[in-house]
C-alpha cells in the first residue's frame, strides 16, 4: 500500500487506461446459505395390544419414519466501488519495474526508485517566482510601463515554471521537475517541503542522461528570463570567465533525468 505525496494526474490516468481501461463500478458478492434436515421417528404398538379393545383398533405393527431435506438461501451484497487517485496509480505502481541499477534502464522504461532522499536545488529562483505569480507587483506602481499588465506579462512567462529536485541513487544522481502553481500543488495537504523529508519512492518514466547544467537551462525559466535582460556586450571588449560557483559543485555533471508520475510513501500495515 503507498500514500501520494504528489501526482501528475492527467499522466497517471492515460497510463492507467492503456494497462486497462476497464472501470470497475460495482461489486455483487453472493452468499449461499445451504441447510440440510434430517428426521427420524418410529412408532410401535405392541403395548397399546395390551389395552383392551385398543388391540382391535391398532393390530401390532412397527413403523419407522424418516426424513432428509434441504433449504438453500441466497444472499446478495452490493458495494459502490470509489475510483481515487490511489486506484488510477495502482496499477502503475504494479506494473512499473523497480530499479536497482539507474544505468540498466532504457528510455521509456517505466520505473519505480524506492529509498531516494530528495533536495530542491532551485530554491531562490522558486521564493521569487511565487512572489511574482501571488500578484505583489500589482501593489507596486511601476513608472514607463506604458499601462502594460507587469503582473498579467510574467504569469504568462512564469507558467512554465518548475521545482528542480535531485537525489542520490545507487550509480548516480536523479533530476526531476515539477510544475509550479501557486497552491495545491501536492496531495492530502503536503507541501513540497515534506518530499525533503524522509525517503521516498518515484514512479516515471525514464529519459537518460544528461548534464545538470543542461536541464537546470531547460527548465529554469526565472534564470533564462534574467539571462535574456543582461545586456549584451561588444564582441571587442574582452572579459573575464565566469566564476563558478564551488558551491553547486561540477555544473557538468551528469544525472538520470526521471519524467515523474508521481511521488509516494509506502506503508506498512499489519
Amino acid at each position: 500500500m503507498f500514500n501520494i505525496y504528489y501526482i501528475n494526474y492527467e499522466k497517471a490516468f492515460e497510463i492507467s487506461m492503456l494497462i486497462d481501461n476497464k472501470i470497475q463500478e460495482k461489486s455483487d458478492v453472493e452468499k449461499n446459505i445451504v441447510g440440510k434436515l434430517n428426521g427420524k421417528a418410529s412408532l410401535n404398538t405392541d403395548n397399546i395390544g395390551n389395552v383392551p379393545f385398543l388391540n382391535k383398533i391398532f393390530p401390532k405393527a412397527g413403523v419407522d419414519f424418516s426424513g432428509e431435506g434441504s433449504r438453500t438461501k441466497k444472499v446478495a451484497d452490493s458495494f459502490k466501488v470509489v475510483s481515487t487517485k490511489s486506484t488510477i496509480l495502482d496499477p502503475i505502481y504494479r506494473k512499473a519495474i523497480e530499479a536497482k541499477k539507474l544505468s540498466d534502464n532504457k528510455i521509456g522504461n517505466l520505473i519505480k526508485i524506492r529509498n531516494v532522499s530528495l533536495d530542491i536545488t532551485n530554491e531562490k529562483e522558486i521564493l521569487a517566482t511565487k512572489s511574482l505569480l501571488s500578484g505583489v507587483l500589482k501593489q507596486i506602481p511601476i513608472d514607463e510601463t506604458g499601462g502594460i499588465d507587469i503582473t498579467g506579462l510574467l504569469e504568462v512567462l512564469l507558467k512554465d515554471s518548475s521545482y528542480i529536485f535531485s537525489g542520490n541513487f545507487k550509480d548516480g544522481t536523479i533530476t526531476f521537475k515539477i510544475p509550479m502553481k501557486v497552491e495545491n500543488e501536492m496531495e492530502s495537504q503536503y507541501n513540497v517541503t515534506d518530499l525533503e523529508i524522509g525517503q521516498v519512492t518515484l514512479i516515471g518514466v525514464y529519459r537518460g542522461i544528461y548534464s545538470k547544467k543542461g536541464i537546470d537551462g531547460k527548465i529554469n525559466r526565472l534564470q533564462n528570463l534574467s539571462n535574456l535582460s543582461k545586456p549584451k556586450l561588444d564582441d571587442n571588449i574582452e572579459t573575464e570567465p565566469e566564476k563558478k560557483d564551488d558551491d553547486n559543485g561540477n555544473e557538468d555533471e551528469k544525472t538520470h533525468f526521471i519524467d515523474v508520475i508521481a511521488i509516494i510513501q509506502e506503508l506498512t500495515i499489519k
